[in-house]
């Protein structure tokens, strides 16, 4: 008798602790993760530095970048994450005063699942002229 109430006991301890025991979230992905409103360390922009404050939403982006004074917004482009290698690339911005271009930029992203922040390294600044840009996630903008 006493080893059958030992044995509940350690059935019930057991099933306790199981029951318990945290379920792990599923893995965020980089394509979750980059989706909300971000603001960037100070950009070089010919003579004047300038803060670029990101609107990403699925697929695309809205840009608005403030600089000397001035602030403008980018018209909406597109982006590709590429979970695989962390890689997001994005359409090339249109500059006021710019045609629409057809390029796009490839960026490296190094980021932590449950950080507020990432570093864009273009994968290959000498042909998009592009910045190392590390965006801060943004509690508004």
């Amino acid at each position: 008798m006493k080893k059958l109430i030992y044995l509940l006991a350690l059935i019930f301890a057991t099933s306790f602790f199981v029951s318990c025991e945290e379920e792990e979230e599923p893995a965020q992905t980089l394509t979750a993760f980059v989706i909300g409103d971000w603001i960037s360390q100070e950009v070089p922009m010919g003579d004047t530095p300038a803060i670029f404050y990101a609107d990403i939403e699925v697929g695309f982006y809205t840009l608005t970048i403030t600089g000397g004074g001035q602030s403008f917004e980018i018209p909406t482009a597109g982006y590709v994450i590429d979970e695989e290698n962390s890689l997001i690339t994005i359409d090339q911005p249109q500059m006021p005063g710019e045609d629409p271009s057809d390029d796009v930029i490839p960026f490296k992203v190094e980021w932590e699942e449950h950080g507020n922040t990432m570093t864009w390294l273009p994968v290959d600044p000498l042909e998009n002229d592009a910045h190392t840009l590390i965006w801060t996630r943004s509690t508004g903008m």
